[in-house]
């Protein structure tokens, strides 16, 4: 499935959908090992499994009132220059939420977003390393 009307050099242009899966992060991983994914491809579900938390946990969604995604950039550069990365996400989507809906979420350090104090989501970061650099960055994003 393409997202057409994205201006994006390369982030949602290759967009997958699944009602149901195991996990959003896995499934980018199985795609990265068979070399069936593009730079900047953007896999979303309405229901996770078996989704990946930090530290190994799960992280479940259902039907009702969830988001799940991960999606995978090729960067090739050293793991220094990520340094930080999964931070950054959180602050981005803090101003995000803050200019588009008026909505102050707080950054629970490292990867939680909290709402009045409640967790509402969280960030998972992963690399693939090649030799010295950093291959895939994939990123997950959950509530």
């Amino acid at each position: 499935m393409q997202l057409e009307n994205l201006t994006t050099k390369f982030l949602g242009k290759q967009f997958m959908f699944y009602k149901e899966i195991d996990s959003t992060q896995l499934e980018i991983w199985r795609q990265i090992e068979n070399q069936t994914i593009k730079n900047g491809a953007l896999i979303l579900a309405d229901i996770q499994t078996k989704g990946k938390g930090t530290h190994g946990r799960v992280w479940y969604t259902d039907k009702k009132d969830n988001i799940a995604f991960s999606f995978a950039v090729e960067v090739n550069c050293g793991i220094e220059k990520l340094e930080g990365i999964t931070v950054e996400i959180a602050k981005t989507l803090v101003q995000v939420f803050k200019s588009l809906y008026n909505v102050s979420l707080e950054i629970k350090y490292p990867n939680d977003l909290t709402y009045k104090g409640k967790k509402l989501g969280g960030i998972l970061t992963e690399t693939k390393i090649k030799g010295e650099n950093v291959k895939y960055v994939v990123i997950g994003i959950r509530n």
